[in-house]
């Protein structure tokens, strides 16, 4: 019991981007798919801000996540709404 308290205690809560950012992300994606540039981001999930630093591999608009390729060749899937910060290496 004390320690699901202790996790719960150490989540943050999403905050949402402004339509600025999402579109500022969604041209960072085309950009590095089209010319294969490597990239480091920020996503949420479980309560946390995660970081993924790779290539994006593929953009599933379909299921609405990026699958992303870091140097181990090991594939994370993220969701498009997760995505917090995108940057260009």
């Amino acid at each position: 019991m004390m320690k699901e308290a202790k996790a719960d205690y150490y989540k943050v809560q999403k905050f949402v981007l402004d339509e600025h950012e999402i579109e500022e992300i969604n041209t960072i994606i085309l950009e590095t798919m089209e010319f294969t540039q490597e990239v480091t981001m920020t996503y949420f999930e479980d309560g946390a801000f995660k970081p993924c630093m790779g290539y994006i591999h593929f953009v599933d608009q379909l299921n609405k996540h990026i699958r992303v390729m870091d140097k181990f060749e090991e594939v994370h899937r993220i969701k498009f709404e997760d995505i917090i910060n995108i940057q260009i290496i």
